[in-house]
């Protein structure tokens, strides 16, 4: 059995490679956009998706197969092809190089999986199960959806301005790590899913012991 290791990637401007064009790559490379890669797409063929977001210049594309050599900089590889040759050639070059590859449902070429993704603002919550079962992870991901409203993003602009000046005024970091769960173990949520900001704003000062005004 394999043993992941869960980690959050930042992938803000850095070089990623998604070889094939259909949906499936269509879909790797929609979730590697929004997370700020600069994303290059290798294929002879690309779904209309693919070819607007090439049009508009999100993506690069090189119209042709696969090649050796065509990895070098990448900081990221997703094969989605359903070629067992070219996963293979993926798999062992981007290995030599040292890179993150995922060969999409073969696990075995993988040295990452990705999981089902729910985000709700800054709020980011990834389910896995460890390759094994993939839907699964999309019906648990649907579920916990539905009990997570915009309150919590909301919260957690607050509690993104919040964390300088409760540094500034409280610098023990214990005392503050038990503030922060004082506020999120009070009804502040609950206060912002009521529409009720204002009130909860109160209740965060008073557990803070100063008064915060965050921006709107």
């Amino acid at each position: 059995m394999t043993n992941y290791y869960p980690v959050y990637i930042q992938l803000e401007n850095q070089p990623c490679i998604v070889i094939g064009g259909g949906k499936i790559a269509e879909g790797k490379v929609e979730g590697l956009l929004e997370s700020g890669a600069i994303v290059e797409v290798i294929s002879p063929a690309l779904t209309p998706r693919l070819q607007e977001l090439t049009a508009r210049q999100k993506i690069k594309h090189q119209e042709r197969d696969y090649r050796s050599g065509d990895l070098t900089g990448a900081f990221m590889v997703i094969c989605a092809t359903n070629i067992p040759a070219v996963n293979q050639q993926v798999w062992d070059e981007a290995n030599e190089n040292h890179q993150l590859v995922n060969v999409v449902d073969d696990t075995p070429r993988c040295n990452f999986i990705a999981p089902a993704i729910l985000r709700n603002g800054d709020l980011t919550i990834a389910i896995s199960t460890s390759g094994k079962a993939p839907a699964l992870a999309v019906r648990l991901k649907e579920k916990i959806q539905k009990q997570i409203g915009p309150e919590n993003a909301r919260f957690l602009e607050i509690a993104g301005q919040l964390r300088e000046p409760l540094a500034r005024h409280i610098p023990d970091f214990e005392t503050r790590k038990k503030l922060w769960y004082q506020i999120v173990d009070s009804d502040v949520l609950q206060l912002i899913a009521d529409g009720n900001e204002s009130a909860a704003l109160d209740g965060i000062s008073q557990i803070v012991g100063f008064e915060f005004t965050p921006n709107p």
